[in-house]
């Protein structure tokens, strides 16, 4: 019998580790750090907006529009975590 050349196995494993982490591409996370920070600058102009409706510097409309900006941003960011993990279980679940 003849050997059949060129034919390589496929292995998940081929590849080093260094070389996964330098081909990656971070542009997922760097919207998950943006969105981040975008829902914390929410939830700051929110609590400046509760200490200037205290104060009599804006009205209550304008402070309760912030809030509400800040919590629904918050809902938001939770969902897209919330995704974000039920996607990764499932990958995890996955057989090779």
């Amino acid at each position: 019998m003849m050997e059949i050349k060129g034919i390589n196995r496929i292995s998940l494993n081929t590849e080093s580790l260094s070389n996964k982490i330098n081909r990656r591409d971070d542009e997922f996370a760097q919207r998950i750090k943006a969105a981040v920070k975008d829902v914390n600058t929410n939830q700051h102009i929110a609590d400046d907006s509760i200490e200037k409706v205290i104060q009599g510097e804006m009205g209550i409309h304008e402070g309760m529009l912030a809030i509400s900006k800040a919590n629904t941003s918050l809902k938001l960011l939770a969902q897209v975590r919330n995704k974000i993990m039920a996607a990764y279980n499932e990958v995890m679940r996955m057989q090779v």
